[in-house]
């Protein structure tokens, strides 16, 4: 394919569409661990207390996370080396092979303790899988798109990882209303892991119709070494990790903890999901809008705006949720709650891919996207359930959003004015860099 501005509009949306199956296969699995959190629990340790257990539960959710570092470390190069597209597809077979294996997993009662290790072992395969997988869509769709739409079209892989969360909770919803408890335990829980076979299939399907992106192409042919070094780029990097900061913890606290915590609320698994499953709904406009706006306004005004709002919000919000109030301000809190990292989230990742030149952007996005994750997705859902164990204030999720929220706000005041002394614009797909202030 040539320049991204000669791309019919047509193949830009198939294109699209190839490029975020993978994250919503890659969600979809995380989703479906995080919404049976409290099943799980009783599956694969069964023995502890339900705090415990539901702590174990968690744990194992957040090893994956831990194995995202190593997953990018080996996919990253290979997407600067190979390019983008064959990490696609490696990645994305990875991802629904180690689902389906999942679920025909032994349980805990069937073969005793070795059910919790290669649940372990499954999950940290399922990380080295993700640790590719994101970020190379989103740079794959960025270096295709023109520049005046990077954002908008980039916010739609994010908005396939939504895609992902609801899907898994409209699965999870459909059993918990048509099996009983004592179904799910059985069996009922397999089902949603097994779904992702198919879809992963559709997605490499669409995948294996496009080839490689414009910008990777020229950059393999360009004789210069400038921003060529990986270990030129910390600057960028300490930035990109501060500006992910809200969009990780955001989004899988918001997304995947929030349906617990309105369990723990004496909320049905059902209606928990219900609520859940509508907040995702709302989410997957605001992902766009978010990514149309900074096309507009700015990736680092929207970035900051969008930060300092959570601040505002968080606290209140979650105040009147720990009330246990009426269904319909627990519906209307939780879509507020996840609102602004949802509008967040459509515009961080392209502001990722434009902090960092082509010839390293594989490895650098990577790496540096996957240490936040480990490091803070993984860990949100337990921190949050630890912190009203510790505490016994069920206000206090909202310290870590928070948090988050504000560490984000400063790493976009600080791409703003580094936008503002050192970046200017280009329609070049060499020059994504250049864009973060555009």
């Amino acid at each position: 394919m040539g320049h991204p501005a000669d791309i019919p509009a047509g193949t830009l949306r198939r294109m699209t569409l190839a490029a975020a199956i993978g994250n919503t296969v890659e969600t979809y699995d995380y989703a479906v661990y995080g919404f049976l959190a409290t099943v799980l629990a009783k599956v694969f340790f069964p023995a502890s207390s339900p705090a415990t257990a539901l702590l174990s539960s968690f744990a194992v959710f957040g090893s994956a996370f831990l194995a995202r570092p190593a997953g990018s470390v080996v996919f990253g190069p290979l997407a600067d080396r190979l390019g983008r597209r064959p990490v696609l597809v490696a990645s994305l077979l990875l991802m629904a092979g180690v689902s389906t294996l999942i679920g025909v997993l032994p349980s805990t009662a069937t073969i005793g303790i070795a059910a919790p290790v290669l649940l372990v072992l499954l999950r940290f395969a399922q990380g080295l899988a993700a640790g590719g997988e994101y970020t190379t869509a989103i740079i794959y769709v960025a270096e295709f798109a023109p520049p005046h739409r990077r954002g908008a079209l980039s916010s739609r892989v994010q908005v396939g990882s939504l895609a992902g969360l609801l899907i898994g909770a409209v699965v999870v919803l459909f059993l918990n209303a048509a099996l009983t408890r004592e179904e799910m335990l059985a069996w009922g829980w397999r089902v949603p892991f097994l779904l992702a076979l198919p879809i992963g299939a559709i997605g490499l399907y669409l995948r294996s119709q496009f080839g490689e992106t414009p910008a990777f192409l020229a950059a393999r042919n360009e004789t210069s070494t400038e921003d060529a070094k990986v270990t030129d780029q910390w600057a960028r990097v300490f930035l990109l990790i501060g500006v992910s900061v809200l969009h990780v913890i955001g989004f899988y606290m918001t997304y995947t903890y929030v349906q617990s915590y309105l369990i723990q609320l004496r909320l049905s698994p059902f209606t928990a999901t219900s609520v859940i499953a509508f907040a995702l709904l709302i989410g997957l406009f605001l992902v766009v809008a978010g990514g149309r706006a900074s096309d507009r306004k700015g990736r680092p005004l929207v970035l900051l705006a969008t930060s300092l709002t959570v601040l505002v919000v968080t606290y209140p919000l979650f105040a009147a949720l720990s009330t246990a109030p009426p269904l319909w301000l627990v519906i209307l809190c939780t879509v507020l709650l996840s609102a602004g990292p949802a509008f967040y989230s459509g515009v961080a990742p392209i502001t990722y891919v434009q902090l960092i030149p082509v010839r390293v952007r594989g490895s650098v996005v990577a790496v540096s996207y996957n240490i936040a994750v480990a490091a803070l997705g993984g860990s949100a859902v337990f921190i949050c359930q630890a912190l009203i164990e510790l505490t016994g204030d069920k206000r206090s999720p909202a310290y870590l959003l928070l948090a988050a929220a504000a560490a984000s706000a400063i790493a976009a005041f600080a791409l703003a004015r580094r936008s503002a002394q050192r970046l200017q614009p280009s329609p070049s797909p060499m020059s994504l860099s250049a864009e973060a202030a555009s």
